[in-house]
């Protein structure tokens, strides 16, 4: 699952970078790509791969959710996997 975040204001990338992740987790994908670009500034990325960023959200929100795995994958987007349970 890919989903393109960039160019969005980052209070409507914060929002849908957390029901994509929620999605793919309750669709059993082993992962989501967050495409968040890298020419426009870093505040989406910041947000994404910061443990205090969508990973806090994400536990704060939808419990359910196990670890999440992050890896950049330079050229404007990072990986999430998950580790299930």
């Amino acid at each position: 699952m890919r989903v393109d975040l960039h160019g969005l204001p980052l209070s409507e990338a914060k929002i849908k970078s957390q029901i994509s992740v929620a999605e793919a987790w309750s669709k059993s994908n082993s992962s989501v790509e967050l495409i968040h670009g890298y020419h426009l500034g870093n505040a989406i990325k910041d947000y994404i791969q910061d443990r205090n960023g969508l990973q806090l959200d994400i536990e704060t929100i939808y419990p359910e959710v196990s670890e999440l795995k992050l890896k950049d994958k330079g050229l404007g987007a990072t990986m999430i996997s998950f580790r299930r349970r």
